[in-house]
């Protein structure tokens, strides 16, 4: 077993051998800076009085010892009736640094009290004046138990913090819990604005004072001895407060930058129950909305089109829409009826699924969006909802691209033994009403009007003059018209652009059932 396991298994008797250890030295502390003492004959009344009562007195200094061991001892007790997932016992392993810290003060309470009743027994016993020796023994007894109590805190604190707590907890999740009030961070500052600077102010001020008031002379150790401690202290204190801040900020911005990366999946975890397990816990649910976000997003991204997506997330949601000059194109399988009846129905989707793939990575690489998958059959649309001035020479290129992936694909069927597939495609520009059309809850970005028809009709023609892609007069002169502007504007361009494109080949004048014009149609060999 590590070291740090066995810690975390037995932490509760560690934390005991630090509070006996945390007493121990404040009563080292006091012992070298001793309070004034004046030769009076109270005090030595009171000294012979206590040499006369060794028994008592004993019993008193191991109270202060044994009293913070048997109550830290009923305090952890009270855990082992409780599961680790129960609030109750979350709530003692947190606040067991702050109970182990008020817990082992009580001792010296404890001694306080009955050493004032040992006083008032003894005032009334040689009537002499005990004003002096009951202040210097509340304010020993203040000292030694600020001290102890600060010692045992703020170590029980850190061990809890950095060790103990996360590997309870792993998760986290512990803000909620129920905390003693010093927890916070305002009042961890006040108590370290009491005992590194306040107290020991006022110990020095009342050190002088009663230093004077009797004329009493100390050896100028005493005075560096306890400087030093405090200095001691209070670099100590803001050391471990500064660790309390660092540690967790410098996982919040690691967990950040993560974020930042498109990681969604990081988790910061700070176990207490301060306003910093409080900033992590809601960093955490931050983090985890913007996974679930970004999950709802990329599946919206593939129900729609990504470029939909975007477009409908910038809150681009009303019904209606505005007019749009775009090129439309129609994809469609040639017989594939027949096909279907030939294929179980798992295989023709998982060919459909691949074949969709390829077509859609042609119509994205230039710019399309496929608005539509109308059963083995695509809906394409170009400069929208993204305008473009090349869309209909960005349509003719996807088609291209297409015709060419096609073919590549075949290939690859051929050898898997399936079937070859035929496609057809309508190409044709125009106007058309680009929007949110549907009901109020239920809407689909999409273009409606002639230009939409005319591309379906035309693709529909692809049978009737066997060819695979039929493109419109319109769509052909605004093909024709970016090729022209590319030459102005490039003459390298315009050479490469000739000899990747192929030139356009007049078809035929048909006919296409609702307009009474016949269309001029194109194709490529």
């Amino acid at each position: 077993m590590k070291a740090k396991d066995f810690f975390v298994k037995n932490h509760v008797i560690f934390y005991g051998v630090i509070c006996l250890a945390a007493n121990f030295f404040a009563v080292l502390s006091t012992n070298l800076t001793t309070f004034p003492m004046p030769i009076t004959t109270p005090m030595e009344l009171w000294r012979d009085f206590m040499n006369r009562h060794e028994l008592a007195v004993n019993i008193l200094s191991l109270s202060a010892y044994i009293a913070p061991c048997v109550l830290c001892f009923l305090y952890a007790v009270r855990a082992v009736k409780f599961k680790k997932d129960d609030k109750r016992y979350i709530k003692i392993m947190v606040n067991i640094p702050m109970a182990f810290a008020l817990l082992g003060i009580f001792g010296w309470i404890f001694s306080f009290v009955f050493e004032l009743g040992y006083l008032l027994y003894f005032s009334s016993v040689f009537k002499v004046d005990i004003t002096f020796i009951v202040i210097s023994s509340l304010v020993a007894t203040i000292f030694v138990s600020l001290l102890a109590f600060t010692l045992i805190f703020f170590t029980l604190e850190t061990l809890n913090r950095n060790f103990v707590l996360p590997a309870m907890y792993p998760e986290g999740n512990i803000s909620q819990t129920e905390r003693m009030s010093i927890s916070s961070i305002k009042n961890l500052f006040l108590f370290y604005f009491f005992s590194a600077c306040l107290f020991p102010a006022a110990f020095l001020g009342a050190r002088l004072f009663f230093t004077r008031y009797y004329h009493i002379d100390f050896p100028k150790y005493y005075d560096i001895v306890f400087a030093g401690l405090l200095v001691a202290i209070g670099f100590v204190l803001t050391i471990l407060i500064y660790g309390y801040f660092q540690r967790p900020l410098k996982k919040l911005k690691n967990s950040a930058d993560e974020i930042s990366r498109g990681n969604y999946g990081v988790k910061t975890v700070i176990c207490s129950n301060d306003e910093m397990g409080v900033l992590g816990d809601s960093f955490n649910e931050m983090a985890k909305s913007l996974k679930e976000k970004e999950f709802m997003r990329d599946t919206f991204g593939k129900i729609v089109t990504p470029q939909i997506r975007d477009y409908l997330l910038t809150k681009n949601v009303a019904l209606g829409g505005e007019t749009l000059d775009v090129t439309v194109m129609f994809c469609d399988i040639r017989g594939f009826t027949t096909l279907s009846e030939q294929m179980q129905p798992e295989k023709i989707v998982s060919l459909l699924n691949e074949y969709f793939t390829g077509l859609e990575t042609c119509v994205a690489r230039h710019g399309g969006v496929i608005n539509k998958y109308i059963g083995d059959a695509i809906m394409v649309l170009f400069g929208a909802p993204m305008p473009s001035d090349t869309h209909a020479l960005d349509a003719y290129k996807a088609a291209l691209d297409m015709r060419a992936a096609l073919v590549q694909m075949n290939k690859g069927w051929a050898e898997r033994g399936l079937p070859e597939i035929r496609f057809g495609i309508g190409i044709h520009s125009g106007p058309v009403l680009a929007g949110n059309i549907g009901a109020a809850n239920r809407m689909e970005y999409t273009v409606i009007g002639d230009t939409v028809n005319t591309a379906s009709r035309i693709e529909g023609l692809c049978k009737t003059c066997q060819k695979d892609l039929l493109i419109s007069e319109s769509a052909a002169q605004k093909i024709q018209e970016s090729q022209k502007s590319a030459r102005t504007e490039s003459l390298s361009q315009a050479q490469e652009a000739a000899a990747a494109l192929p030139a356009l080949q007049f078809v035929a004048d048909a006919e296409i059932r609702g307009r009474k014009e016949k269309v001029r149609v194109f194709t490529v060999a």
